[in-house]
């Protein structure tokens, strides 16, 4: 979280040097957006009603989990790669005005983005429009920004340090995006599993007279595998801003979040092997996960509303 706070990049060699490898990296993952969603969901309205709806003729939805599962994976991905970008683009020498326009406007459309797939499926197949134009706001507001940055770390432009009405602002557009994170954790849970001991049960084990199978462990381990990774990073964000609050207990509340999390994950594999008695620890640690988070945020918003955090992101 170095480059939050510090306005001397250009004078640390090697935090400079990862930070431009760093920026082309992001550049390369912006451009694969693009050919992410051509192949996934389509650049057209035509092409994207096939995502949603497979044949215009014969229109028929695509499965709700698939649909939520996609718009998890796509809200992780958004705010991991808005948090990174804007946290280095506030260090260019441009008016506030335009960086709070770039930063709120680049996270409304990404939101709405992610989140128009439900209108879609929900409501009316004219929201593909709405998702079409968010993705392709999203991705020039964002290529603008990386743009701007390494053209600030590729000339001898000088670097200004960070306002910290912006570093608020960023902190708290992660903050309060995280529970509407939960409330999609929650609706996927639900459509996915239940929450019935006996559903999460019958998910992983199968029940033949459903015709169901059990779940293999290759499929269980692919799934596991990449949460590992995401998980941490995601939460190590969350937790390492609610340090800077007055949240007490931190040590407590860090180590259940991350344990939650961790079983979580890992109690597919549990249920797998021990059976459906394990099926309520998958319910319990996913309560306890989503319900840390949520306080968390709470904690963490209400200190940047009272202007009560102590020096953020000095890490």
């Amino acid at each position: 979280m170095r480059f939050f706070i510090s306005s001397n990049i250009k004078n640390n060699k090697p935090l400079y040097i990862t930070i431009v490898l760093f920026l082309f990296a992001m550049l390369l993952f912006w451009g694969n957006n693009w050919l992410l969603y051509h192949f996934k969901y389509g650049l057209t309205y035509k092409a994207m009603y096939s995502y949603f709806f497979t044949d215009p003729e014969f229109p028929e939805k695509i499965a709700l989990p698939q649909l939520l599962e996609d718009m998890h994976v796509q809200f992780f991905l958004m705010v991991m790669f808005f948090l990174v970008i804007t946290s280095i683009f506030i260090h260019k020498r441009v008016n506030e005005h335009i960086k709070y326009f770039l930063i709120t406007s680049t996270f409304t459309v990404g939101f709405l983005d992610v989140v128009s797939g439900l209108p879609i499926y929900f409501l009316s197949e004219k929201f593909i429009y709405l998702k079409l134009f968010s993705f392709y706001a999203f991705q020039i507001f964002t290529g603008l920004m990386l743009l701007i940055t390494l053209k600030l770390y590729l000339s001898r432009e000088k670097e200004e340090p960070p306002e910290r009405p912006l570093l608020y602002t960023l902190v708290f557009i992660f903050v309060t995006s995280a529970p509407l994170f939960v409330l999609l954790n929650f609706f996927l849970f639900f459509v996915k599993f239940g929450f019935l001991p006996s559903s999460v049960a019958e998910y992983y084990l199968g029940n033949p007279e459903k015709f169901m199978r059990p779940k293999s462990i290759h499929g269980i381990i692919e799934v596991v595998s990449p949460h590992f990774v995401a998980m941490g990073v995601y939460l190590f964000t969350l937790i390492h801003f609610s340090f800077f609050t007055n949240l007490r207990r931190k040590v407590l509340w860090s180590s259940i979040v991350i344990l939650s999390a961790l079983i979580d994950n890992l109690s597919g594999l549990i249920i797998r092997f021990g059976g459906e008695p394990f099926a309520i620890l998958k319910i319990a640690s996913f309560l306890v996960l989503n319900l840390s988070m949520l306080y968390l945020c709470f904690v963490t918003t209400r200190s940047l509303l009272k202007h009560r955090a102590k020096e953020v992101i000095l890490l």
